[in-house]
């Protein structure tokens, strides 16, 4: 009788973690996890799997073109995921976005949303319903405009409003190993 493989036995989000630590990317995929779950989930040692969770390798948009890596949700909405886009042959490159609330977003800068939206052209924002999502490219110009806009505040007041909501309904996906970096110091 041959033995099973290792990882056989393990819950699918547990052997998709152990396929995520294989990619060249992980370190930069911890590293960005833990900079958004700490500036924009409050008290995420305490909410984490019953109000916010993260998800390794979502199956959700995988294809040639690229795929998620892992993807975070708080209430009933997925509201950041980072992503690797291979639609360029041979090069891998780093995506992602942020959901943000609209309103705290107007506020921080100062202005209304089409004003944002023209000031940051290397940004992709796309409305939802009373939140808008916030793509970039791991470009240098890409990411200047990113964080230099003050998407951190409207980011969490957007968490803090959908975890209010009640449980969030992405728990059963949380995957606790890739969310022990939001922790690890």
């Amino acid at each position: 009788m041959r033995a099973p493989e290792p990882g056989f036995d393990l819950p699918l989000r547990d052997t998709r973690y152990r396929e995520l630590e294989q990619y060249p990317e992980f370190g930069a995929v911890t590293a960005w996890l833990r900079d958004y779950v700490r500036s924009t989930v409050p008290k995420p040692r305490i909410s984490e799997r019953e109000y916010w969770s993260v998800t390794c390798l979502p199956t959700d948009d995988a294809s040639e073109q690229g795929h998620r890596l892992v993807s975070v949700y708080a209430g009933d909405h997925e509201v950041a995921c980072l992503y690797l886009d291979l639609r360029t042959a041979g090069e891998r490159r780093l995506c992602g976005f942020v959901a943000v609330d609209a309103d705290s977003l107007q506020r921080a800068c100062g202005t209304d949303l089409d004003t944002i939206v023209a000031d940051n052209p290397e940004l992709r924002f796309r409305p939802y319903d009373g939140y808008w999502s916030i793509g970039w490219l791991d470009t240098p110009a890409c990411r200047e405009q990113f964080e230099a806009l003050p998407w951190r505040g409207a980011a969490t007041d957007l968490v803090s409003g959908l975890m209010r909501t009640g449980r969030n309904s992405s728990a059963r996906t949380h995957c606790a190993q890739i969310a022990m970096f939001v922790f690890d110091d």
